[in-house]
């Protein structure tokens, strides 16, 4: 009676976890603003910040030309001070959801230069998002392992000139996306990992680092020219009970890019035209989401 008892109230956790993340949106947008750099401060206007926050939600972009500020609201505003844990707090919650059987993704949207990288690898002193969801996930299994039966794996994807490219095993072999039988959208032949550490997390996540498409360019001294995708599957099984199988992808595009700025050609300008073409297509989707469309156009780009 107490073990029935017990599953039931692990149920009711689960249920009223992710009710709370429901509640504060399906879909959530947040911004992070990156500190000036040299070559931005001697256009900064005088007197006048470009960018001011308020009340945690809004930020404020001052526009020169017109000597006016318009405002935007968010989920949440991260200023420059803004550390890389901090930033975890708020995707921190979604581990427990993807173990829980949910789907969940997580990407860096902004213009070339803006700091997605970061945001998502950070450094091996300073790790971003990518590591530190990935240790949160075993720091649960390792919590619950008295009761559940976790698995846990790792595929890394680029999508490179609308070529998708396996960055854990790299080869000439060509990768499509095909529509499994159950109606998700899968890979056929990508390599992946089955991780029982966070040692293993990290090496899978330095190996496909250096196979990572990027180059120099006026606006980003290492601008990634491919879209990194990072799926971590789950399988978590309540002893005597139900199986859940869960993911989460998290995901650093490329960025966006005025090719005008950013001096690339031949291979570059390529390459922007790809990443800017895939962007366009992701924000279509995204708005068709949000409007509720019957119709939304997921097949534009292999991106999307």
């Amino acid at each position: 009676v107490l073990e029935e008892k017990y599953k039931v109230a692990i149920e009711d956790r689960k249920k009223l976890h992710n009710q709370v993340l429901d509640l504060k949106g399906n879909i959530r947008v947040f911004v992070r603003v990156r500190p000036i750099n040299a070559k931005e401060q001697p256009n900064e206007p005088e007197g006048e910040p470009t960018i001011s926050y308020r009340d945690d939600i809004n930020i404020g972009v001052y526009d020169g030309t017109h000597q006016r500020r318009k405002w935007f609201e968010f989920d949440q505003c991260f200023d420059p001070s803004t550390g890389q844990e901090f930033v975890f707090q708020e995707a921190k919650p979604l581990a427990t959801s993807t173990l829980d059987g949910y789907n969940v993704c997580v990407f860096a949207y902004g213009q070339t230069g803006s700091g997605k990288t970061h945001t998502m690898m950070g450094t091996a002193q300073d790790p971003g998002l990518n590591t530190r969801v990935l240790r949160e996930l075993f720091r649960i299994k390792n919590e619950r392992k008295n009761d559940y039966d976790v698995q846990i794996s790792l595929s890394i994807t680029e999508i490179y000139n609308e070529m998708i490219r396996d960055l854990l095993c790299p080869s000439s072999k060509k990768l499509d996306v095909k529509i499994n039988a159950d109606g998700t959208c899968g890979v056929p032949g990508l390599e992946e990992s089955q991780v029982q550490s966070v040692e293993d997390v990290l090496k899978c996540i330095t190996d496909a680092s250096k196979n990572r498409a990027t180059s120099v360019t006026d606006m980003n001294e290492q601008s990634s020219r491919s879209h990194s995708i990072v799926t971590v599957r789950t399988q978590c099984t309540l002893r005597g009970a139900d199986t859940y199988y869960g993911k989460i992808h998290l995901i650093d595009l490329a960025g966006s890019e005025n090719v005008n700025k950013s001096g690339v050609s031949g291979q570059g300008m390529k390459e922007a035209q790809n990443i800017n073409k895939s962007l366009s297509a992701l924000g279509d989707v995204i708005q068709s989401l949000v409007a509720k469309n019957p119709h939304t156009p997921y097949r534009l780009t292999r991106t999307s």
